[in-house]
């Protein structure tokens, strides 16, 4: 018997709009209160290691995440178990002491580059998605975000670009498209956003759910 929670990995290159579309998936679902996890979480804490160490570290390579616990995070809410969600401090690289409270939901989305990455996490879920969008443009969000909301200058970004996450996307994130059930675009996407949003519906109503 499949479970009741019907979850949707979103995957993609750093800025291809995954997030964005992520969210709009969700507000489609608004009246089953979805739940959205980030991948972006799930950072390891390095509190540990002195700002220097910390800020050596490969942030794009999947080594650098608790998969583990997100693997243990989505089977616990597939059978109904509320969860404590880690929150990251991506200004010095650690975990928040408090963390999230998140429950259970029918609709369960989670985002992230390197989420097709890990077979493990791609079988827990049943709908995969990659994002597409060219190069450039994902350089330029990044950019702009990694100013704006992380607290990095322009010269630490272009760094890291260049040495991991371009690398990186190469290695990891571009082959795993090959494990999404559909390739959509980074923007113009309202008519392949809808079109899976009444996918999903019809599932959930084969599977028992109440359509909203």
């Amino acid at each position: 018997m499949k479970s009741k929670t019907y979850i949707i990995g979103i995957a993609g290159a750093s800025g291809s709009g995954k997030t964005t579309f992520a969210i709009h998936l969700a507000q489609k679902f608004s009246k089953y209160q979805p739940l959205l996890i980030t991948q972006d979480s799930y950072y390891k804490d390095l509190s540990n290691l002195n700002s220097e160490k910390r800020a050596q570290q490969n942030f794009d390579h999947p080594s650098s995440l608790d998969f583990e616990l997100l693997k243990k995070h989505i089977q616990e809410l597939k059978v109904g178990k509320t969860i404590e969600q880690p929150i990251y401090n991506f200004s010095n690289h650690s975990r928040e002491l408090n963390t999230l409270k998140a429950k259970p939901s029918t609709v369960l989305i989670i985002e992230g580059t390197l989420l097709l990455s890990q077979l493990d996490i791609v079988a827990e879920c049943d709908t995969t998605v990659y994002i597409i969008m060219d190069e450039q443009t994902c350089y330029n969000r990044r950019l702009q975000r990694d100013l704006l909301e992380r607290g990095r200058t322009e010269d630490e970004v272009i760094k890291q670009y260049e040495a991991t996450v371009k690398p990186m996307y190469e290695k990891f994130i571009k082959p795993s498209l090959i494990y999404a059930n559909k390739l959509i675009a980074g923007e113009n996407n309202t008519r392949e956003l809808t079109t899976l949003y009444e996918e999903i519906q019809v599932e959930l109503k084969n599977r028992g759910q109440k359509i909203q």
